[in-house]
């Protein structure tokens, strides 16, 4: 599977589908208050819909870039934008692998799940980690690795040999067989980011070509060997810990890349 089948996929699912703002934005804010945005430089590095790029924005970014493969994603972002008359917004077309910028030119690089569907998440780690500043801060999200994560990957290779055109329908059957389950399993766990859909949630976790996991653990000595001082940390953000990202907020203050 390669970077264009990634494009493709998401010209369908971040076209159909758009997150809460309000919901989002309350997650955004459990790594970001205001005043670590306000009159920042910032890059949402793997946009998709653009939902954290305008709340970025929203939030009083000085200006703010939302990068992704996906065409119909990007343009997702701009309609929010214009329905949300936010002016400091740039979507470019892009790949996180070769980023279009800079040593050292944002202040707030924001890589939510994005990193793990490109062919080298280490080379676009390093190209992360190229674009920001000193004092800068990083927050990443990634699949975890788990015990049950070669049982994903069956399902997930399996569905992948059904029709396209076929994808949405299953995963909305999906999401009806699943929500007794995932109603029960809120009651242990509840999901850090609210404001998705059942089905969307589906088709991210069973449908998308690349797909790459990693322990908590190698993430965060890698980030440490690169000079970051990790200042937040939460093991999942999901109901499921299979089907989780972790997510690592940083501070890069010796640059060791």
């Amino acid at each position: 599977m390669k970077k264009e089948h990634v494009r493709e996929f998401y010209d369908v699912v971040w076209t159909q589908y758009l997150p809460e703002f309000d919901a989002s934005k309350k997650h955004l804010e459990i790594f970001f208050k205001e005043e670590e945005v306000k009159d920042k430089r910032i890059l949402d590095c793997g946009c998709g819909t653009g939902i954290f790029t305008n709340i970025f924005s929203s939030m009083g970014a000085k200006n703010i870039i939302g990068l992704d493969i996906s065409p119909g994603s990007l343009e997702t972002g701009r309609a929010l934008k214009r329905s949300l008359e936010l002016k400091n917004i740039d979507f470019v077309e892009g790949d996180m692998l070769n980023l279009p910028y800079d040593d050292e030119y944002f202040d707030v690089v924001w890589a939510w799940g994005s990193a793990h569907h490109t062919e080298n998440p280490m080379k676009a780690i390093d190209e992360i980690d190229r674009v920001l500043k000193q004092n800068g801060q990083l927050l990443l999200a990634l699949y975890k690795k788990t015990k049950l994560t070669w049982i994903h990957e069956i399902i997930r290779k399996t569905l992948l040999k059904s029709p396209k055109s076929c994808w949405i329908t299953i995963s909305k059957m999906l999401a009806l067989f699943l929500l007794p389950v995932v109603k029960f399993r809120e009651i242990f766990r509840k999901k850090s980011r609210k404001g998705e859909k059942l089905e969307e949630l589906i088709l991210d976790w069973y449908f998308v070509p690349i797909r790459f996991y990693y322990k908590p653990e190698e993430i965060k000595n890698l980030l440490e060997r690169k000079g970051y001082i990790i200042e937040k940390y939460l093991p999942g953000s999901g109901r499921f810990e299979s089907a989780s990202n972790f997510i690592f907020k940083a501070k890069k203050v010796l640059g060791k890349s």
